[in-house]
Order: C-alpha cells, then structure tokens, then sequence
C-alpha cells in the first residue's frame, strides 16, 4: 500500500491542477470529469435537469498540456440500468473559446444517467463520461 501513495497524490494532484481555471466563466453548480487528454466543465439549465423537460448543457473543454485543444463536442447521455439512451438528439453549438451549448437534452424518466462527451481535437475522438441523477 505504501508504494501506492506517491501515485494517488501525484494523480489527485494532477487532476486538480489540470481543472484550475477550466470553465471559471459558468456559473455554478457546474461539474467536473477529465480524460487523459482533456477536462470538461459543465453546467446544466435547469440545475438539477427535471425529468420530462427539456434542459441545456453549456461546457467548457480545455486541453490538458500536450494536448490538443477541441475543435467539436457531442453530448448524449444514457441511463445504464435500463439499458437505453435519450429519446432525443442533442444540438451542439460552438460559442469560441472552447466553450459549447448542447441543447433539446431530456432525461425522460428518473434515475441514474451517464453523460457522453465526445470530444474531438480534429484528430482524435475521446469519450468522458460523467454520472447524473434525474428525480
């Protein structure tokens, strides 16, 4: 177990240094997932979305050092338990500055849902995935 301590505190570490900054301009409650190549920042309106309603997910996507900054962000989400996804497809709209705007989201029944961010660099394509509770 000893061995392991230095690698968890440098990987906290690293995760808290990397989301510094990352999406400081939207408001909270904001939440935050990252991949090896980027962090994502997002907020929900409303916050928490309500089921049945239609929501909107404004982010921020910023490029950890080395990477690569994203060019395009698709959003989804799915609701692992029941083994299926949104009934919609959600519009994405690049605001510059690597901010973007998914909206018509709708979570249409309560329960656990993952969101999928995929974001694209121009090369590549991540996936991060967060979890989100619809009451």
């Amino acid at each position: 177990m000893k061995r392991c301590l230095p690698l968890l505190a440098a990987t906290v570490a690293l995760g808290a240094g990397h989301a510094s900054g990352c999406g400081d301009a939207l408001p909270a409650p904001k939440r935050t997932a990252e991949s090896p190549r980027h962090v994502v920042v997002w907020r929900t309106t409303p916050s928490p979305p309500v089921v049945g309603e239609h929501f909107t997910v404004d982010l921020a996507v910023c490029a950890k050092p080395g990477a690569r900054a994203a060019s395009a962000v698709r959003v989804d989400a799915q609701m692992p338990d029941h083994r299926h996804g949104m009934n919609y497809r959600a519009s994405v709209t690049a605001l510059g500055g690597g901010r973007f705007r998914a909206e018509g989201m709708m979570f249409h029944m309560p329960g656990r849902w993952v969101f999928a961010f995929d974001v694209s660099d121009g090369a590549t394509t991540e996936r991060i995935s967060a979890e989100e509770m619809a009451r």
